[in-house]
Order: structure tokens, then sequence, then C-alpha cells
């Protein structure tokens, strides 16, 4: 078995920040563009497939907000920190959020499951004097341990085969008590 190479966070992930259209511009909001929030995904499921609000092509090209990719992973970064999704789609997001998205040679999935293992590390080194926030800096201070590709593929599907059981179990439970 290869040796895991150890490096920091910051140099694996691609990281995107967030924004919001000016809410004050009817034309911006109400589009067809999942646009995320922290209420948006503050669960345990691993994706996060609606949204309470959605962004105009016109308040996406008018805002600082960018548009995340299928797979592509949310963090909360102010506030409630350390909340984490996965994206099944495009979406727009909010600039209390980080959108993360994997470096070449690392697998999206194993990410997830990497920085959710990280997230009370995250919480332990975050600051601010209103409210808890993440920083790029705190990326860089978390160390984490990589494996080869092909090893990073096979703790994802393992991974991600449990939650997949897990989120079908609440759904089956979620309709018998309907």
């Amino acid at each position: 078995m290869a040796e895991w190479l150890k490096t920091a966070l910051i140099d694996i992930v691609e990281l995107i920040g967030g924004g919001t259209p000016k809410t004050s511009k009817a034309e911006y909001w109400g589009g067809n563009i999942n646009w995320l929030s922290v209420k948006d995904f503050n669960n345990e499921n691993r994706y996060v497939y609606s949204t309470e609000k959605t962004i105009t092509e016109e308040g996406l090209n008018n805002s600082s907000t960018k548009l995340l990719k299928k797979d592509d992973i949310i963090i909360s970064a102010r506030g409630t920190v350390g909340e984490l999704a996965m994206i099944p789609f495009p979406m727009a997001f909010n600039q209390s959020c980080y959108g993360i998205r994997a470096k070449e040679g690392i697998d999206s999935i194993f990410l997830y499951y990497l920085i959710k293992n990280s997230v009370r590390k995250l919480k332990a080194i975050t600051h601010g004097s209103v409210f808890d926030t993440i920083t790029r800096d705190t990326f860089a201070n978390i160390e984490v341990a990589i494996p080869d590709i092909k090893t990073q593929h096979r703790i994802a599907k393992m991974l991600a085969d449990i939650d997949d059981k897990v989120e079908n179990n609440q759904r089956i439970n979620n309709n018998l008590a309907a």
C-alpha cells in the first residue's frame, strides 16, 4: 500500500466565494437558477436538491455570486460554520458560504468525506468578533492525508453507499409517517 500524502487542505481544493444579487432588483430574483444559503443544507444529507430562493441569469451576471458545478461542495463559513453538502447540479450561493472544488487528482466525493471528517478541526480554528468565520487561512491550517486516486475512489464509494442507504431509509420512514 502506497504512502498517503500529507498536505494542507487548501492545496487540494479551489475555494470559490459566493454573493447575493441586489434584493432591490426584482429582475434578479425568481429565476431558474437555484441560489443556496445555509438554511438550504443544514441537515445531514450529502446532496442539496432544492433551495428556498432562486435567481435569474441577470442576477447571476450582475452580482459576485458564482455558479457551482455538479459534485462541487458547499460549506457554511459564517455564523453556523461547518454545515456541508454536495451539489447535484449547478447552483449559485451566497457570501456566507464557500464553494469547494476538488483539484485534479482528488475525487470529489472523497473530498466531501475528508472535509466532513475535518469539520471539528475547522470549527476549532474559526475566529471572528461577532460571528465565527471560516477563512481561506482556516483551510491552510488543516493538514490532511491523501491516498492515491484509486484508493480515494474505493473509500468514496464505500462511504457514499452507506449514506445512500441512510437517506433511502429516511425517505421510507418519512413516507410511513405520512
